[in-house]
Formats: structure tokens, sequence, C-alpha cells
């Protein structure tokens, strides 16, 4: 588990659930977020930072520095998943403009002066495409032997894709940068990714009456109505899209379980492998490889999650967003 006062950067394309796993992360005091870095991939660069902004503000955290990162995937451009999380990247949320500007420092430079300023003890986690911690670690080899903890939201390794047959959308999204930051941690020295695939994410979901339960704990409080209004208006957007695919109104949660395990890695059950990603397939490029038997003879890069504890983050989430509203 972390520990009181850990530093903790989170690289985000702010989508819906995105936003939620800010909120998780500004619920725990525990947390020393350092700074929030946005990336192209839900929605552009421009929507994920304001959208960070907003509801960094909205919880009450508008303090944290926003650092804005790559406009542009590394790979060939691909789609942005408007479709699912709306036009602005919050759904039928609307929240504020944010008063304060975007820090005028780029993600690169904001992660890698975070980790030198917290060698060993940095927490790094990314819910978006791998852009930018591909450009920190191109910039800065040694990231991986920086940090202290590096968890991603990204890949398939057992499951079926979401945005294609073989791939997850934050690897798709930008294929080549995913390589290269698979390519740079584990092995000798260097942190292994812990790796939040779609395997355990699909485990850890919520609905409508999960919805109406945290507005219920928020009753009263301070912050409580605008909370409460966010969430929900945001939650339902998702909750359409899924129902018109999978004929269910259910909100996986992919982002905030990565922010949950970055925090307290028991959540997940993980085996250790070596991963690659697929650049130039026909059919499956940004497909994750797991190589299970060690075939390829490479050192173990990535943590891989195969189980998940899903009503215990289920109740931190609902107790994490209970103390937001005070």
């Amino acid at each position: 588990m972390s520990e009181p006062g850990d530093p903790l950067v989170i690289d985000v394309d702010t989508g819906i659930d995105d936003a939620l796993a800010l909120l998780y992360a500004c619920a725990h005091q525990e947390a020393r977020i350092l700074g929030v870095s946005t990336v192209v991939g839900n929605v552009s660069l421009a929507a994920a930072t304001r959208n960070t902004r907003a509801v960094l503000a909205l919880a009450r955290r508008a303090e944290i520095p926003v650092w804005p990162g790559a406009p542009a995937a590394i790979s060939i451009p691909v789609k942005d998943a408007s479709e699912v999380h709306g036009r602005s990247g919050l759904g039928h949320a609307v929240l504020p403009e944010p008063a304060a500007p975007a820090r005028a420092q780029h993600a690169v430079e904001g992660i890698i002066a975070a980790a030198h300023a917290h060698a060993g003890r940095l927490i790094l986690v990314a819910t978006g495409p791998l852009t930018n911690i591909a450009l920190a670690v191109m910039r800065e080899p040694e990231l991986p032997r920086l940090v202290r903890r590096f968890v991603l939201m990204g890949g398939a390794y057992a499951e079926p894709g979401n945005v294609t047959p073989s791939a997850e959308f934050n690897i798709w999204h930008d294929p080549e940068a995913a390589r290269i930051v698979f390519h740079a941690f584990g092995g000798v020295g260097g942190t292994p990714a812990i790796a939040i695939g779609l395997d355990v994410t699909r485990k850890t979901t919520i609905d409508e009456n999960d919805i109406a339960a945290i507005a219920a704990r928020w009753a009263g409080k301070p912050d409580g109505p605008a909370l409460a209004r966010f969430v929900a208006d945001s939650a339902r957007a998702y909750f359409e899209r899924v129902e018109k695919i999978y004929g269910q109104r259910i909100f996986t949660m992919h982002d905030p379980l990565a922010v949950a395990v970055a925090l307290d890695p028991t959540l997940v059950e993980t085996r250790r492998a070596a991963v690659d990603v697929e650049t130039s397939g026909r059919l499956t490029t940004g497909a994750t490889i797991v190589d299970w038997r060690g075939q390829w003879g490479r050192l173990a890069n990535a943590e891989v999650a195969v189980a998940v504890d899903a009503e215990r983050f289920r109740r931190l989430f609902f107790d994490a967003m209970a103390r937001l509203g005070k």
C-alpha cells in the first residue's frame, strides 16, 4: 500500500472514467498529488486539459498543477473516443470554466522533474494512451529506475479488445508509444509496469443504483449537490452508450481501478511476464502480447493483473466518494 505523503503523478486523457479516477485520488489525503499531466486520447489535448482542471476544481483541488502534454500520438493518428465520452469528454455533464490556466510546463518535463525530485518514491499512473510516458522515457531513459511504482490502464491480455477484436483503446490509440514504454520498464534494475487491462477492469462495474447510493451519501454535505450532479450526468452518457451495444446500463471502472491499484497494489493479483505490443499487424495493431511461457527468452517487463478483489475496490471507491463530499 502507499504510505502517507507518497508523491503521485497521474497522466490522463480526461474522459468520464478518468474524471472519476481523479476524484478518487483527490479523496485520498495520503496521496500527495504533485501534478496531473494530460494527453490526447479520449478527446483532444485541449479538451483533456480543460476537463482535468475543471474536475480538480470540482474536488476543491484546483491548486494541483496540470501539465499539458502530447497533442498527437507518436503513431499514425486514429480516432478519439468521443462516441463513448461525448464531444466534451464528460458525457452530459457541464462544469464551470476553470479559473486558473494550465501550467506552462510540459507534461514530459513535469514527469521527469517529479521523478528526479522524488527518486525511489514517486508513484506514476497512466490512465490514457502512453504517449507522454514514452516521450518521457525517450528523454530520460532512467525513468523506470527512478519511480517506485508505475501503473498503466491499458491492454487486453486474455480478453478480447474493446476497440478491435484484439486491442484495448489506450494501447491501440498509440501502439508505438506503448511498445516504447513496455520495452523501457522492467528488466535489470527497472520497475516493471503494473498492467491493469480489460481482464480485470471488466470485473469492476457500477450501475445506476450505485450512482444513486453515492448521491445519497453526499446528501446534506457542502459539495454534495455539485458532485452528485456531475457524476450522474457524466455516467448517464456512458450508460446510454453501453446499453446501445450490450443492452446493459453499466459503467466499467477502467481508470478508477488503475488509480486505486497505484495506491494499493494488493487489490489485484498479478503474473510477471514479458509483454510486447503489435504495431504493424493488418488485423491486430495495438494488441498486447504476453509471453506467459517465456518462449521469447526476454526478461519480464510487466506485472499483468489477472484477478481483482472487485468488492473491496467498490467499497473503497464508495467510501472515497463519501469523503470527497465533505
